[in-house]
């Protein structure tokens, strides 16, 4: 079960600005330096998620990651697809991506509003996510992603290391019993920030070599 439940959460790694709810974070998993917390939202069955870890490299490397939507299927968990829609301006862009999700369930598919830049008086980049519902037609074969609102908080507390946090909340539509999705919730976000990670390596791999 855990199987075909882990995606639910990590598709939505960049679904503006949302207020979580300020019930106390729970540490679900910690692995290789990657903790996952969750906790009960005050608006929705589905909880929250939290992600902490650390990554090497800088800004630059990734923002490069963050940005090249076509690629997400390389380490977003279960992306089967991924496109970008409109490049609004240097700091925001619109993308779709396809879930590819194992039977029983359908695959889910979604929209994103996605803003990325500096905060410069935090020392942070930001990126600020939302689902659009209704850029794109639906698909008879799909299930449309009907809520998400992502944040992610990244430092660099050295020239060569950063500091990520990740905040999301969700719905993952198609009458998923919340309790289920709670339960499995966490080896999706995991796998997925455990490829970024690789991804960092290499690029710093390639740029001392």
């Amino acid at each position: 079960m855990e199987k075909w439940l882990c995606w639910i959460l990590v598709v939505f790694l960049f679904p503006g600005s949302v207020a979580f709810a300020q019930s106390s974070w729970e540490l679900k998993k910690d692995k290789d330096g990657i903790r996952i917390y969750s906790r009960t939202a005050n608006d929705s069955k589905f909880n929250e998620l939290r992600a902490v870890f650390d990554l090497s490299g800088n800004f630059g490397q990734i923002r490069s990651i963050l940005e090249d939507v076509s690629h997400y299927k390389d380490w977003v968990y279960s992306t089967s697809s991924s496109r970008l829609m409109e490049r609004r301006s240097d700091s925001e862009m619109v993308y779709y991506s396809e879930i590819s999700v194992p039977w029983p369930l359908s695959n889910r598919d979604f929209c994103s509003d996605t803003r990325i830049w500096m905060d410069v008086g935090a020392g942070q980049l930001r990126i600020s996510s939302r689902n659009l519902c209704d850029f794109t037609p639906l698909k008879d074969h799909l299930v449309r992603i009907p809520f998400l609102r992502a944040e992610w908080f990244i430092s660099m507390p050295s020239p060569a290391s950063l500091h990520v946090e990740y905040t999301l909340a969700w719905n993952p539509g198609g009458g998923i019993p919340a309790w289920v999705a709670n339960l499995f919730c966490t080896t999706g976000p995991l796998k997925s920030f455990t490829e970024l990670k690789k991804k960092m390596d290499l690029l710093n791999q390639k740029k001392s070599g």
